[in-house]
């Protein structure tokens, strides 16, 4: 027996007319048609990955809003695919990447780096020309060429010559020139790079290509594929061999020699064993790590102290215009951080900046804050506490207003000075409530880029790193470094960073819940 209590798959407010009722059909069923259309687009690609994912998205998406039994996870549905689409796939994303060897040198698969060597062609020495002629036809022109024998050949369309990726037409041959007027000579100076785009094809097959300013020659396939090893190339002009190294994904001739383009293999764990026993990497990982580290608990931990302190003194009751000097401490968090820190570049200048101006004419030193690492180390600090207290300030001031003023009386009772007031009252009522937000910051500190990459990017370098990388590079500045800086750009290796900050932070918080004994928002 049905119990009468129980909530019902769809609520009764759910209810709709028929013509709603088709109309969401009709717009489902449109999306799952796209979504399908998609699918197949991304299997035609090669894509099989993400056509799978797409068709199971799609059986999803139709079944929850076509079906009354789900009805109920039509609510949760969008956020679902926003986490998976936005958290899950990027971390899933970058994790693989981290086992193969993709690079600015390894972008494409094994069959597009072939396909790339055996589209490419040459032209033999004394190979059959034919000069080049055009006739205007309209807005567009027709090619005739004419070869070392008199004979003409037409294009059988007029073509417009707007043309920006490579296209193939087909020749005709004629008995005379065609009766269209012809183009001036530097047509073919106006349109060199669209000729030299447009492969000609005889009504034999044969295949001509540009081969000077005003002339087509016989094109000849560059690389073959070896018959019985597919992983061999020969070279048709030189007799040059390469073979494909599936350990590294490179095509090698015989003297060792790597061609490019390259292509994607997967290499294991050998990017983790890389960063973590190679010199030229271990040492600056290292060193970096340790900086990140300090860096990020020495910000969270002196903002936190200047914060609550000025937040203290502006509370106190007998100082006078308390809210002028609330403005002016809240005044940096209010404009643009990139703003602050380009002003902040320009006052360090070590050669015209301000700074070392005042401090040589006060002190006679001119601190070295570009070239010495100590001191720019140094100046990142500062800059960085400065455009950090008063996020902590502001937070500290609305903690401090949920102290009774009870606890201060009794304590002033007690002959209790402010100090002890600090120490013993506020700094623990405040700390315990500020730990999430202290969390936050610190995450938000490790991987502080933009700080780092407009302020110094990262310089100077360390000597003997290889990647190269940067005394004042943290975690994030050094994937990055890694990823899209220099003539490697090593995506997978940058990607491997990447995991260990991912790593490192989570640990980090869950640390944190540990010791805070906290487990699914219930505080013990």
């Amino acid at each position: 027996m049905a119990n009468p209590n129980a909530i019902p798959m769809v609520p009764a407010a759910a209810a709709q007319e028929k013509w709603k009722t088709w109309l969401q059909y009709i717009i489902v069923g449109a999306l799952t048609v796209f979504f399908s259309y998609v699918t197949l687009l991304m299997y035609a690609q090669g894509e099989v990955l993400y056509g799978s994912l797409i068709m199971v998205f799609t059986a999803v998406f139709t079944f929850i809003f076509l079906s009354e039994r789900a009805y109920v996870w039509r609510y949760v549905f969008p956020g679902l695919i926003g986490v998976f689409a936005f958290v899950i796939f990027p971390i899933m994303y970058t994790l693989g990447l981290t086992f193969t060897n993709k690079s600015n040198l390894h972008l494409l698969s094994f069959d597009q780096a072939k396909s790339y060597f055996l589209d490419q062609t040459y032209i033999a020495d004394g190979a059959q020309s034919y000069e080049i002629g055009l006739y205007e036809e309209g807005s567009a022109y027709r090619v005739v060429l004419e070869s070392e024998q008199g004979t003409l050949f037409i294009t059988e369309n007029a073509l417009p010559l707007t043309h920006v990726e490579p296209i193939s037409e087909r020749l005709t041959e004629i008995q005379s020139e065609p009766d269209l007027p012809q183009a001036e000579r530097r047509a073919t100076i106006t349109y060199r790079n669209e000729l030299d785009s447009l492969q000609l094809v005889l009504p034999d097959g044969t295949v001509l290509a540009k081969s000077k300013l005003r002339e087509y020659s016989q094109n000849y396939p560059l690389w073959t594929e070896n018959p019985d090893d597919p992983h061999q190339l020969t070279n048709q002009k030189d007799g040059t061999v390469l073979n494909a190294s599936f350990e590294d994904g490179f095509f090698y001739d015989s003297e060792g020699e790597y061609y490019t383009p390259g292509f994607q293999v997967n290499i294991g764990f050998d990017n983790y064993v890389r960063v973590l026993t190679e010199d030229g990497m271990l040492a600056p990982f290292l060193q970096i790590f340790t900086w990140t580290m300090f860096f990020a608990i020495f910000t969270v931990v002196v903002t936190f102290f200047i914060g609550m302190t000025l937040a203290s003194f502006v509370q106190w009751e007998p100082i006078k215009g308390r809210g002028i000097y609330q403005v002016l401490l809240i005044l940096p968090y209010a404009v643009p951080s990139f703003i602050l820190i380009m002003i902040f570049r320009a006052l360090f200048n070590q050669n015209f900046g301000q700074i070392n101006y005042v401090l040589e004419l006060l002190f006679n030193i001119s601190p070295e804050w570009n070239s010495d690492p100590n001191f720019t180390r140094t100046m990142i600090l500062i800059v960085n506490l400065f455009l950090g207290y008063p996020y902590m300030f502001i937070l500290s001031l609305g903690m401090l207003q949920s102290i009774p003023k009870d606890l201060y009386e009794a304590s002033s009772l007690e002959g209790a000075g402010p100090l002890v007031n600090f120490f013993k009252i506020t700094l623990p009522l405040v700390l315990r409530p500020m730990l999430p937000l202290m969390i936050a910051s610190f995450a938000f500190n490790f991987n502080n880029f933009v700080l780092i990459q407009l302020l110094t990017r990262g310089g100077p370098i360390i000597i003997g790193s290889n990647p190269q990388a940067g005394e004042t590079d943290l975690l994030v500045n050094y994937a990055f470094r890694l990823a899209f800086m220099g003539d490697t750009r090593d995506f997978a290796l940058g990607a491997t960073v990447s995991t260990f900050i991912f790593m490192m932070v989570g640990l980090f918080a869950v640390a944190y819940l540990k010791a805070a004994k906290i487990e699914v928002g219930i505080k013990k």
